[in-house]
């Protein structure tokens, strides 16, 4: 249970006072992609700038607002509501309706309900699980950093979405990280409106969230070691590595060793069908990459896409036979970041299966069907890749998605 479940709201009311300017009440009920994308905090920043009281709270897949104060803040209020939104949402409507003025004191973050409504806004929009953002990334690598090299670090604008959600409205109690209690600094984030991580669900860090286990045959057993280092140690010896992302498993190898990708082609019964290259950084893709303007910017936005551009030779032949384009994409998690630093070259990094099958999505399957190794990870989902058609350089951009991560935001009826 997060922590501000464990007690009621604190909605506190106080005495007009004759000089105040006068005060009106409004209800709004927000749909669109506006649960797991930080909205909740969002409006609690904007209730503060404009000194307004109320609540806001998630009900069934939509937000609820009560905001009260003056006339002239609620319009700037409910204007900034849509302008200003986090860029991860869409706000597809706003519907607003007068309240009796109930002089309130303080905006707070209200318990979600959980029950479905007459009217109520039917099946919810699912955001994707949006990739990791910077200023978590420089927290990855910082060694200072009480997150330092934590493969599951995240915030309100980062980390997994739908491929931890059970159920709707989007709480911590509701995804699969309730199995996992947080630690007091965590929880001190977590109810910190100034801190990124604000109401941010799956917030975790080493001594409360998952871990890494590295698990290699026979026995399929724990492996010893640093799970990122030993794991990297075997991608740069030749080995295919299975790893466990929040779309289920990829399937990587050194993108540069011929003998490791041609082999990753003929476990996949895949003899044609180009592979897409992880580099960690738009530095390394000019090192491996002759990309355009235009395709470094596209290979650093905030989709994360598979950018198809010219290599320099220095690549694996078997990565994309008889193409001359070759697709490059950054790392999306947390865990890729750390693998392809670790191992200090470009990875190929494909779905977990043979070709024309179902993707491995579970610990149990993935041994058996692979006879590799496997980095575990929470609650998986499909995956699978979308070309972008129309505009200039149609069909060079490849945004990365999966059933458990839209390309753009769907309806779930359950997730």
């Amino acid at each position: 249970m997060s922590p501000r479940e464990a007690s009621p709201p604190l909605i506190r009311t106080r005495v007009a006072d004759a000089a105040d300017p006068p005060v009106a009440a409004r209800m709004a009920e927000v749909r669109g992609v506006v649960q797991g994308v930080g909205f909740r905090p969002f409006v609690w920043r904007l209730a503060a700038r404009y000194g307004l009281a109320g609540w806001v709270r998630n009900r069934d897949g939509v937000v609820e607002i009560l905001a009260e104060g003056p006339e002239a803040s609620l319009e700037a209020f409910g204007w900034a509501l849509v302008q200003e939104a986090p860029s991860l949402a869409t706000v597809e409507e706003v519907r607003w309706a007068p309240r009796p003025t109930g002089f309130l004191a303080g905006f707070v973050v209200e318990q979600s309900l959980e029950a479905t409504e007459p009217g109520s806004s039917g099946l919810p929009l699912v955001t994707p699980a949006p990739p990791t953002c910077s200023a978590r990334l420089r927290e990855l690598l910082h060694p200072p950093d009480r997150r330092y090299r934590y493969p599951f670090i995240n915030c309100t604008e980062c980390g997994p979405r739908f491929t931890i959600i059970e159920a709707l409205p989007y709480d911590r109690v509701r995804t699969s990280m309730r199995a996992f209690p947080m630690c007091a600094d965590c929880a001190r984030e977590y109810e910190d409106p100034t801190d990124r991580r604000f109401h941010a669900e799956p917030v975790a860090c080493p001594m409360c969230g998952p871990h890494l286990t590295l698990r290699d045959s026979p026995g399929w057993g724990p492996h010893p070691g640093d799970p990122i280092v030993e794991a990297a140690e075997m991608l740069r010896q030749g080995a295919i590595v299975a790893v466990k992302g929040l779309g289920g498993f990829h399937l990587a190898c050194d993108a540069t060793n011929e003998a490791a990708v041609a082999r990753l082609r003929h476990r996949k019964t895949r003899p044609d069908k180009p592979f897409a290259v992880m580099v960690a950084s738009p530095a390394w893709a000019g090192e491996f990459f002759d990309p355009s303007p235009d395709e470094l910017r596209a290979l650093s936005s905030w989709r994360a896409p598979i950018v198809l551009m010219p290599d320099r030779g220095l690549l694996a032949s078997s990565v994309a036979p008889g193409h001359k384009r070759q697709g490059a994409m950054l790392p999306s998690t947390p865990l890729h970041h750390l693998l392809v630093r670790e191992a200090d070259r470009p990875l190929v990094m494909t779905s977990g299966n043979r070709s024309d099958e179902p993707i491995c999505v579970t610990d149990d399957d993935a041994p058996a069907l692979w006879n590799r190794r496997c980095l575990p990870r929470p609650r998986p989902g499909d995956r699978r890749s979308l070309r972008r058609l129309g505009g200039h350089g149609a069909g060079r951009h490849l945004p990365r998605g999966s059933k458990g991560s839209k390309l753009r935001p769907g309806r779930t009826a359950s997730p």
